[in-house]
């Protein structure tokens, strides 16, 4: 062989294998590794978690319009904080809580980050990623998302080589200082619900998962370095067959479980029965105060099932399909999510959802904001829970 051809020859070879290496790297032990995936932020009470979810920037998102609409949500939201907590108060966190891309390119992915690091600035808030199904369906690597989630200023995200299922999967503790050497005051959990595991652009193909049992073993190892009665919430994208038997409880057994907004569309959107997830029935006795999630865009109902709120964030935004509230409609899901919310006129099921952490015990305020932009002045309605 020509001496040339073969030096040639020699250094793609081992390049490969040390790009096979790198692949092939023994994931690490998430038991071994709890501090690791903990972020922590320095609690106080009425502390303000901002949940926005199913955003579904993609191809044909005009990223003006879309930042606009933020621009005046966030608003209404900081105002409402200020004006029922005081001058001091603001939004402290912000959970995006999966489907932020569909079919995205890297230029709606760089605006998008770039925004949110500009309001985080403006604001005060940090703000936590979690994926969803559709942000798997992408016109980018799903790894220079990762990535750049991983590098931006203000965002709370990692994704370490562990033996745990999907990507988003971390704490953030808040603590008395905001540094892991305080007590720890809330746990806040975020989980990847999945949707298959795609490292590479155009993999359209997607099956609803769950949340798998090492990640509910996970969690519970994860409360216990915080504190055997450390209150938690836990936010992820897909609802899980929990919610089902929540609401099999209400609807045919004749629980008595405090709900309240809209329910137009099923809880269990993980669609297989072999996909049976046991994490809010075990979290449930590792501190889980609330569960909320995303997924289903017609839907913001909201219960207290076995000493857990579990509950469906308002859609944010209006891509793709959201409920439209009728007040003169028949159906009795619409009537129902009416009658609790008190309000009397249309408006789009689409806004925002805020949990302010009251105190260290484990009480916490909800509220649904409905914000809908319109010619002759902003519909804007807060709904406690």
């Amino acid at each position: 062989m020509n001496k040339r051809i073969s030096f040639i020859v020699s250094v793609v070879m081992a390049a490969v294998l040390i790009l096979s290496a790198a692949g092939c790297a023994v994931p690490e032990r998430s038991a071994e590794h709890l501090e690791d995936y903990v972020f922590t932020v320095r609690y106080h009470d009425n502390f303000n978690i901002l949940q926005l979810t199913d955003i579904h920037w993609n191809v044909n998102t005009s990223a003006k319009a879309s930042m606009n609409y933020l621009d005046k949500l966030l608003k209404e939201v900081n105002d409402h904080i200020v004006a029922t907590q005081g001058t001091s108060a603001k939004i402290d966190l912000v959970e995006l809580t999966g489907d932020m891309f569909m079919l995205a390119n890297s230029y709606h992915l760089t605006t998008f980050i770039d925004y949110f690091e500009r309001k985080a600035e403006e604001y005060g808030f940090v703000y936590a990623p979690i994926w969803g199904n559709h942000d798997r369906h992408s016109l980018y690597n799903p790894n220079e998302l990762a990535e750049r989630f991983k590098k931006a200023e203000h965002c709370l995200y990692l994704e370490p080589n562990d033996d745990l299922y999907g990507r988003s999967n971390f704490v953030i503790n808040l603590t008395e200082d905001g540094t892991k050497n305080s007590q720890v005051a809330w746990m806040i959990a975020n989980l990847d619900s999945g949707a298959s595991f795609s490292e590479t652009e155009f993999d359209v193909f997607r099956e609803y998962d769950y949340i798998r049992p090492e990640q509910t073993d996970w969690y519970v190892a994860e409360h216990a370095l915080a504190g055997e009665n450390v209150p938690a919430i836990a936010y992820y994208h897909i609802p899980q067959d929990e919610n089902e038997k929540a609401w099999k409880a209400v609807s045919e057994e004749g629980a008595a479980i405090k709900n309240k907004f809209f329910r137009l569309e099923e809880f269990a959107d993980n669609g297989n029965e072999k996909f049976a997830s046991d994490f809010i029935d075990r979290a449930k006795d590792h501190g889980l105060k609330g569960a909320f999630m995303g997924h289903a865009h017609n839907v913001d109902w909201t219960f207290e099932y076995e000493g857990v709120v579990i509950g469906l964030g308002v859609k944010t935004g209006d891509e793709l399909y959201f409920a439209h509230i009728d007040v003169n409609s028949e159906d009795e899901a619409m009537q129902a999510g009416l009658k609790s919310v008190g309000i009397t006129e249309n408006f789009d099921l689409i806004g925002a959802s805020l949990v302010t952490l009251t105190a260290r015990d484990g009480s916490f305020d909800l509220e649904h904001l409905y914000y809908n932009e319109r010619e002759n002045g902003d519909f804007a309605v807060w709904v406690k829970w």
